[in-house]
């Protein structure tokens, strides 16, 4: 695999460092405010590098785990670092699969059994158990994995290796990530946050579009198939909206702790749809990325105290 997270050699603009860090809002641009049937088809057939996300988000992930050590780096950029991570984590979630490379890309994101059994009966262990249906490859079918016939095996590494998301991340020239220079434009981004009662309300709006584009491509006509199509971009986009708020710390002084127990308030009540189990799954958790971080910068930020979760995960 080429690895195109880019290691920052020099200091870049605000701009650019923001798109960089800002992943699920780069998507979702394509939308404009008032998307269009075409748009929401598109969003439906791109194909974002979900090995390429699922290295950034652990990569990010490392990274915040050794800045927290570090006395030069602060609290502001540490959760900038773990929601950069969260907001990846929830593009591979989210997105559906489409070939195997997709499927690799959710598989290693997984906590693997021998985690799970080790935290059988704590929260740890609902955490992770979530956590792997979120990154449930899910019930779309993919294409079979090449035969190597026993003349041709020799030409192949032995035994036949796929995507190792560790290995990957070990192979990065730097776990810092970001230069000294560029720390305070991620500081100012932690901040800054994003304006959750917007992404809300854009949120419920695609959700009523899907639910009323599913309902259209049900019914017999030559555009039925491109109906479905738009209805599960439409899907997607409301999903990846609600899994911003989820993974973005509470802001005091705002309304974003409203807005994510109306999120969560939201995800509760798809659970009597037909949405797809990991979609639900991914937003749940989402949730699990800055509620504890948010706490070293308690000052700028507020803990949301959330409910109970439907029981359908």
């Amino acid at each position: 695999m080429n690895n195109k997270l880019e290691f920052q050699t020099g200091p870049h603009d605000d701009r650019e460092i923001r798109e960089h860090a800002d992943p699920i809002t780069a998507i979702l641009a394509r939308l404009h405010d008032d998307p269009a049937i075409a748009d929401m088809v598109a969003l439906r057939q791109s194909r974002p590098d979900l090995r390429d996300a699922a290295v950034k988000a652990e990569a990010h992930r490392n990274a915040y785990g050794w800045s927290i050590s570090q006395d030069s780096v602060g609290a502001l950029e540490c959760i900038a670092l773990l929601t950069i991570a969260g907001a990846h984590a929830m593009i591979v979630a989210i997105f559906p699969v489409g070939n195997l490379d997709d499927v690799d890309a959710k598989v290693a994101m997984q906590p693997n059994r021998e985690w799970l059994q080790s935290w059988q009966g704590s929260g740890d262990y609902v955490r992770g158990r979530i956590a792997q249906a979120a990154f449930h490859p899910g019930q779309l079918a993919v294409p079979p994995q090449p035969d190597v016939s026993e003349r041709e095996s020799a030409l192949y590494p032995w035994p036949v290796s796929g995507f190792d998301l560790e290995a990957e991340v070990a192979s990065l020239p730097n776990r810092q990530i970001y230069t000294p220079e560029q720390l305070p434009v991620l500081a100012a981004f932690a901040a800054e946050g994003i304006d959750m009662k917007a992404v809300l309300a854009k949120a419920r709006d695609y959700f009523a579009a899907a639910d009323r584009l599913f309902v259209e491509a049900l019914r017999p006509s030559p555009a039925m198939h491109r109906t479905r199509l738009a209805a599960e971009g439409a899907l997607i986009a409301a999903y990846l909206s609600c899994g911003q708020i989820a993974v973005w710390p509470a802001r005091r002084g705002t309304g974003d702790r409203d807005a994510k127990l109306a999120v969560q308030e939201l995800i509760n009540g798809r659970a009597r749809t037909a949405d797809p189990l990991h979609m639900q799954a991914a937003i749940r958790h989402g949730f699990t990325f800055t509620g504890t971080v948010s706490r070293g910068a308690s000052h700028l930020f507020v803990e949301a105290q959330l409910g109970e979760w439907a029981g359908n995960v």
